[in-house]
């Protein structure tokens, strides 16, 4: 659980299957209207979307004018029967949204503060001797510039280590959130759980959503997890750490209450929702970092969108939020393959769908290809093989009719193009793969590289 890549390379589609044309018409006011007859194109897009993508279970949830239009779940449980409306998914990263909204919360009351450096109350041993773990702060936890790697394991150490000054640039990090997490729970001495609870959960009645769970309990509304090609992922234990960076288990019609009240801004006042939507860190030229939110500017009608998605072993997840013209939509999936989903569902829904998909996980202009190579299958068969990522999970590399297709659990299946002989680019993604050789010309590792963060895969068969 957890052991994620980064944002962008887990929060991404690498395949469009027909999305077609929005569904939805936006009135010059900026207002989407959905028709039954729109609703039940979506409904057939989506149940065909599931066979060809192997998702036994999606939900959506669709807002209108700050109110649930469309609350669905699709699929079967495992003994058959229909999927119930309140299924419990995991939600993988979405959870940090929802932590740095009780986060935001705890500012707006006047209890915590944004700038106060964390070490008042919390430092992590392994970086207690660098003098950056003195001045880490909120605002560079949310903003996602607090120096570290996503997770400590990707370090060549295997322990948590400053890579750069906090606040001087933007890296995607579950670690920045767990540490955050450890502060709070410190100066409040309550769990995550319990302050959510409190502070969040309850009051926007939130019965289905928890930090923690026992992997017992409602267990048969559980979603389960599934591969990319649909078949069950089992666990020996289901049961969930309290975490700030992933794991939240929730349904549809909760995660839509939680949505609404972000869009009404009901949860902080408006002058921190400035705050929040103000661009703190700029990921790529399509796309800027808030606190807790990733921030889509430059839409149609002068909207913005509040983004933010989550991918994880046999779970995926999205919501984008459109406040002015009080707009939104979530997508819950659990299989591999399910980003593929959120992300057809996004640009199947919206009239700008298609925009704000491309700025969440591209840096150039719309439709813009980098050139590729054509390389002969003498060198592709060479990267074929099996490889180890550095937390023990299996990686393969195949050749197929359209060239090499990198697998790994929790992502869907990634198809290279060449750009140099040893060089691979995502169609639809800005992270890059690359192999290294040994000194006879074997290959030893496959690597993907995605801002500061990079995952070495050594190889360990042909």
């Amino acid at each position: 659980m957890n052991k994620i890549i980064g944002y962008v390379l887990l929060t991404s589609c690498f395949l469009t299957l027909n999305p077609n044309t929005s569904l939805s018409q936006q009135s010059k006011s900026g207002q989407m209207k959905h028709g039954s007859s729109d609703l039940n194109m979506l409904d057939r897009k989506i149940i065909q979307w599931q066979k060809d993508l192997n998702i036994p279970n999606v939900a959506i949830g669709i807002i209108e004018n700050n109110k649930l239009i469309k609350s669905k779940v699709y699929g079967s449980l495992n003994n058959g029967a229909p999927a119930p409306k309140n299924m419990i998914f995991e939600v993988a990263s979405l959870t940090k949204v929802v932590f740095s909204t009780m986060v935001l919360q705890l500012v707006q009351d006047g209890k915590w503060d944004l700038d106060e450096p964390l070490a008042n109350y919390y430092i992590d041993p392994e970086v207690a001797s660098n003098p950056y773990s003195k001045v880490l702060s909120t605002r560079h936890v949310l903003s996602q510039q607090s120096g570290f790697d996503n997770w400590r394991w990707m370090d060549l150490t295997g322990k948590l280590t400053f890579n750069f000054e906090p606040g001087t640039k933007f890296n995607y990090s579950g670690e920045g959130m767990e540490y955050l997490k450890s502060a709070i729970e410190k100066k409040f001495n309550r769990s995550l759980a319990q302050l959510s609870d409190s502070i969040l959960f309850k009051p926007l009645q939130l019965k289905d959503t928890h930090h923690a769970w026992d992997g017992k309990t409602n267990f048969d509304r559980h979603s389960r997890m599934y591969d990319a090609d649909g078949k069950e992922i089992t666990r020996t234990d289901y049961s969930i750490r309290a975490s700030a960076a992933a794991g939240l288990t929730t349904t549809i019609d909760d995660l839509s209450k939680f949505a609404i009240a972000v869009i009404k801004g009901d949860l902080i006042s408006k002058k921190l929702s400035r705050e929040m939507i103000k661009t703190q860190a700029v990921i790529s030229p399509n796309l800027q970092q808030g606190l807790g939110w990733r921030i889509i500017n430059g839409l149609p009608n002068h909207e913005y969108a509040l983004q933010h998605a989550g991918n994880d072993q046999g779970v995926a997840a999205i919501m984008v939020l459109l406040p002015k013209s009080k707009r939104g939509i979530i997508v819950l999936t659990n299989a591999d393959n399910g980003l593929m989903m959120c992300n057809n569902v996004v640009r199947a829904a919206f009239p700008e769908g298609t925009q704000i998909i491309h700025k969440a996980y591209k840096s150039t202009k719309l439709n813009e290809i980098p050139p590729t190579i054509k390389l002969p299958d003498s060198i592709l068969k060479t990267y074929v093989g099996k490889y180890k990522r550095e937390d023990g999970v299996d990686v393969s590399v195949t050749l197929t009719n359209s060239g090499l297709v990198l697998r790994m659990a929790g992502i869907p299946l990634l198809n290279l193009l060449p750009q140099t002989e040893g060089k691979f680019f995502l169609m639809d993604l800005d992270p890059t793969v690359f192999f290294t050789k040994n000194k006879d010309g074997s290959i030893n590792s496959v690597s993907i590289k995605d801002g500061e963060n990079v995952i070495k895969c050594l190889k360990t068969a042909g």
